[in-house]
């Protein structure tokens, strides 16, 4: 194939402004990190860009990205806001130490109105394991059922020891998918045995 000259960014943004969904897709995974300021810029540009830009960034981005992505969070429009949910669990798996403080943030995101972006926060959550433990289960102890839902879902699959103690306060809880949760994380790690003896 005959080389256009234009950079990776450069095709992909041509692909944005071309509306072709999955040449953009796929030219994401031949972004490097060196292209964080440019994409910085496709996502300031409003339309279609913010969304990829946001998109691309949770892929190469860096410290710079995370408060950029994380302000998206209170988007007004909820594919954004979704976006940046899992955005910022990809991050974190580069600058976990930059991410962390937006956690609590994220997890607030679990009582959005829209539905994609609540799953979306339980998701990007979940992809942070233990740190984000805390933020959950503050989450857990909500009066609104789909937030204790989908807290204690990113508990279970962090699965980790971190996640059991607040998942045990919640074996007893109203709501039968939050005991479930927690019922079966408790069993994977294998201490319900233990727990319900010495209950």
């Amino acid at each position: 194939m005959k080389s256009t000259g234009k950079t990776h960014w450069e095709r992909f943004y041509g692909a944005i402004i071309a509306g072709n969904d999955e040449k953009a897709e796929s030219l994401i995974r031949l972004l490097v990190p060196e292209d964080e300021t440019p994409l910085l810029g496709i996502a300031l540009a409003g339309g279609e860009g913010r969304w990829w830009g946001v998109r691309a960034l949770a892929a190469v981005g860096g410290k710079k990205a995370i408060p950029f992505v994380a302000s998206y969070l209170e988007d007004a429009d909820p594919a954004i806001r979704a976006v940046a949910a899992l955005a910022l669990g990809q991050l974190f798996q580069r600058q976990p130490e930059d991410v962390q403080p937006f956690l609590p943030a994220l997890a607030a995101l679990l009582a959005d109105d829209n539905g994609l972006v609540r799953q979306s926060a339980a998701d990007g959550l979940a992809q942070c394991g233990d740190a984000a433990v805390d933020a959950l289960a503050v989450a857990l102890n909500s009066t609104h059922e789909g937030v204790r839902v989908r807290a204690a879902a990113a508990l279970h699959r962090i699965g980790s020891m971190a996640a059991a103690p607040p998942l045990y306060h919640h074996l007893e809880d109203a709501n039968p998918l939050v005991r479930h949760y927690a019922f079966e994380t408790l069993d994977q790690l294998g201490l319900l045995t233990n727990l319900l003896l010495t209950r």
